[in-house]
């Protein structure tokens, strides 16, 4: 049978650790093809790729699958331009502390989807509220990027879903307008703001969060931006959520 194909590109490490997926595959299923929106086919070609390419935004590391050449392309080209019919999605970036989830609890509907990496976190380990573990973190990032990619596939009954991310690189806002057909909102706070309301609310790191943030943050016309949001009824002292 034929082997997985080795693309141009790749490390070495990169291409063991696609071959590695290819066989773990073979050994339990066969030379099967899962499929892409066909049903599973014996498939001497199989391949490992990205479940969310490296172009559009995912890790060279990132989560693999294994599929038949054919398939994968048919995947690659297909999930290019898919948009699941009525569904909104709404990236709200901004600094550390400028009040994200609460913007989100006072816009959202009880039943839509929130995508929140610090809360994803703290579900996924025993690590404190606000508290992060290093090497957590790519697994987590695959997680949300997971439920992202699902929801693109259709056969679902959410109509729209917030994605809590700092987000201060113009691309990666763009990536996901481009990608997901987001709306960008942007949160902004003035620096001090922000790192007082870290020094008052949160673990020490927090402060590096928020200056870093502002070394990276770039603007862009895309995007909405709100500047020095406030929650209802609240004045401007008041303290937010991240």
């Amino acid at each position: 049978m034929a082997g997985p194909r080795a693309r141009q590109g790749y490390t070495r490490r990169e291409r063991i650790r696609r071959a590695d997926m290819v066989r773990a595959h073979v050994e339990q299923f066969g030379w099967v093809c899962p499929g892409w929106q066909r049903d599973s086919h014996p498939a001497e070609n199989l391949t490992a790729d990205h479940v969310v390419a490296v172009g559009a935004g995912g890790r060279e590391d990132g989560e693999l699958r294994v599929l038949c050449r054919a398939c994968n392309s048919a995947r690659g080209s297909s999930m290019a331009d898919t948009r699941a019919p009525g569904l909104d999605i709404v990236l709200v970036a901004g600094p550390p502390c400028a009040g994200k989830n609460r913007y989100i609890s006072e816009h959202a509907d009880p039943d839509d989807l929130i995508l929140d990496l610090d809360a994803l976190s703290e579900a996924m380990s025993l690590a404190g509220t606000y508290e992060f573990i290093e090497a957590h973190l790519p697994i987590v990032t695959e997680a949300r990027d997971a439920a992202l990619e699902r929801l693109l596939l259709g056969s679902h009954k959410v109509r729209r879903c917030w994605v809590i991310s700092t987000a201060p690189e113009r691309k990666r806002r763009a990536y996901y307008r481009d990608r997901y057909g987001a709306r960008s909102v942007v949160l902004w706070w003035p620096e001090e703001t922000c790192l007082l309301r870290a020094m008052n609310e949160r673990p020490p790191q927090w402060q590096e969060y928020v200056r870093r943030w502002f070394d990276r943050y770039e603007q862009d016309p895309a995007d909405e931006v709100l500047r020095s949001w406030q929650p209802a009824g609240e004045g401007s002292g008041s303290g937010e959520d991240a």
